[in-house]
């Protein structure tokens, strides 16, 4: 037997009255295998923000040589609800505080200070690090709990700070690819309802989507544990349910077409396949290859994301060519009830309006182009002048307690308050580097943290005036040498924000921007 016919073959086997059940036990069979040899595969357990041989990536490293590389700090920014200075009354009730937050946090916590304009005050204080954002919410948890047990008349006292931005960014995705998941099954649920008005019909696609969606999920979480890398698993997910969907309903809408000519139902479904899998799998192997490219990118999780959906798309592309056609087959022409496509129908049947359209734009296709593009072209120009990324406080959708204890901070202190910077550099050139960072534009306080376990480094703090995430915190960065390597951003956990700033010295020096 030729390729060609061995080629042409293959739908008719998928769907054949004897092949459509070999096609589904083996798809079944395959499916058991692998849940079974991939069962104890888990998803990667955090996400780089930044790449491994970036400045601040290095800072962290060398973080680990300090006593307290596992503290991360935290604040907690009192004021007066009526906007009022603070009192001798007042600092004494937040005095008061103090105890009840170090057996929260089982560190020293700081006496509250005021600003400039006493209509605030800070406590500061260190909690240890659990090993990502999910485990150090909990202490934050507790922090605020205490906070919330113990009020002051009058008195609104929020966390905040780097640790608590990243507790709150990890406490804003609990659930999150849950109810992402559900939401996404909810809606292919509905437009597949819509789009066949039958109650029977959208479970078929579905239930395939869903069974590759979770192969997707162990296969990339073994690819992943294989190859290190990092990726967000619930986008995986999304584009297997989207991308899978879409295929569905090319393969069905064709075979709904050919049951309007054909009889048999499974030479219909052979026919709608031949003419189906040429379009699915270009729309395919551009999506992934489009993802592939990620390979190049510089931030792991970015890097991750491309293999990861990759191999997920792949994956959702044979489910729906190998195991969505036989399982149609054995189904039959009812799964289409009550609107069954039967011969016949099509002669009686008026035009709808996307049939109309679709024989437009065949009829003349360079106009579509045209008009096509320039539309698209028009509504780009909405790209013009928008800005990307987010500082801090934009990160949140509704503002977390912490973006809130941002803003009443940058009232009253630095905004760079909630966030030092931290310099690390060798320890026999500490003064100097101290004296270029305090010599920098935006910078108020250059502040000694002591020298490593081996006595060869030496960490400094460096408050600034701008917010953590801003671009005014975040200037050019340069390329040095040793002696002297300087980060901003204490980087206790691969989610928690961070910032990177240049630091002038007398010699060469690393930066990061």
């Amino acid at each position: 037997m030729s390729d060609s016919r061995a080629r042409s073959s293959l739908p008719d086997r998928l769907t054949s009255r004897r092949g459509a059940w070999v096609s589904l036990t083996l798809v079944l069979l395959a499916i058991v295998a692998l849940f079974g040899m991939l069962s104890g595969a888990e998803a990667p357990a955090g996400v780089s923000a930044s790449p491994a041989n970036s400045e601040s990536a290095q800072v962290k490293a060398l973080s680990e040589q300090f006593a307290g590389s596992d503290e991360g700090s935290v604040l907690v920014v009192a004021t007066r609800d009526d906007g009022g200075t603070l009192t001798d009354a007042d600092m004494a009730a937040l005095t008061a505080l103090v105890p009840g937050i170090d057996s929260v946090t089982g560190h020293e916590a700081s006496q509250p200070f005021t600003s400039e304009d006493g209509q605030a005050a800070v406590i500061q204080t260190s909690i240890t690090l659990g090993e990502d954002n999910t485990a150090t919410a909990q202490t934050v948890k507790a922090l605020r709990g205490e906070l919330a047990d113990n009020p002051i008349d009058g008195i609104t006292a929020q966390v905040t700070g780097g640790s608590a931005f990243g507790a709150d960014i990890a406490a804003s995705f609990e659930g999150a690819d849950f109810s992402l998941l559900m939401v996404t099954i909810g809606i292919v649920a509905l437009l597949l309802i819509l789009t066949y008005r039958s109650p029977v019909l959208w479970l078929i696609p579905l239930v395939v989507v869903a069974i590759a969606d979770r192969l997707a999920s162990l296969v990339t979480n073994t690819a992943g544990t294989a190859l290190g890398l990092e990726f967000d698993s619930g986008i995986i997910s999304v584009l297997v349910f989207g991308a899978g969907t879409n295929y569905a309903l090319l393969l069905i809408s064709r075979y709904r077409e050919e049951l309007l000519k054909t009889e048999n139902h499974r030479h219909a479904l052979a026919a709608a396949w031949r003419g189906t899998a040429p379009a699915i799998l270009a729309s395919n192997v551009t999506v992934v290859l489009s993802l592939i490219t990620l390979v190049f990118a510089v931030i792991p999780g970015t890097r991750g994301l491309g293999i990861s959906s990759a191999l997920g798309l792949l994956i959702a592309l044979v489910a729906v060519l190998f195991a969505l056609p036989p399982l149609l087959a054995v189904c039959g022409r009812g799964v289409f009830w009550p609107f069954v496509p039967r011969p016949g129908q099509e002669k009686s049947a008026r035009p709808r309006f996307w049939g109309t359209v679709a024989s437009r734009v065949v009829a003349r296709p360079v106009v579509a182009i045209v008009a096509g593009g320039a539309l698209l072209a028009i509504m780009a120009t909405g790209l013009f002048g928008t800005t990307i990324g987010l500082n801090q406080t934009e990160k949140f959708r509704v503002a977390s307690e912490s973006a809130v204890g941002l803003e009443t901070l940058s009232e009253h202190f630095p905004a760079g308050e909630s966030q030092p910077m931290i310099v690390i550099a060798n320890a026999d050139s500490v003064d100097e580097v101290r004296t270029a960072a305090a010599d920098v534009p935006g910078v108020i306080r250059v502040t000694p943290l002591g020298e490593s376990e081996d006595g060869t480094l030496g960490k400094l703090m460096v408050v600034g005036e701008s917010g953590p995430g801003t671009p005014r915190a975040s200037p050019s960065s340069s390329s040095c040498a040793p002696p002297y390597m300087a980060s901003t951003g204490r980087t206790p956990s691969s989610a928690e924000p961070s910032q990177t700033t240049s630091t002038p010295a007398p010699a060469t020096c690393r930066t990061s921007g």
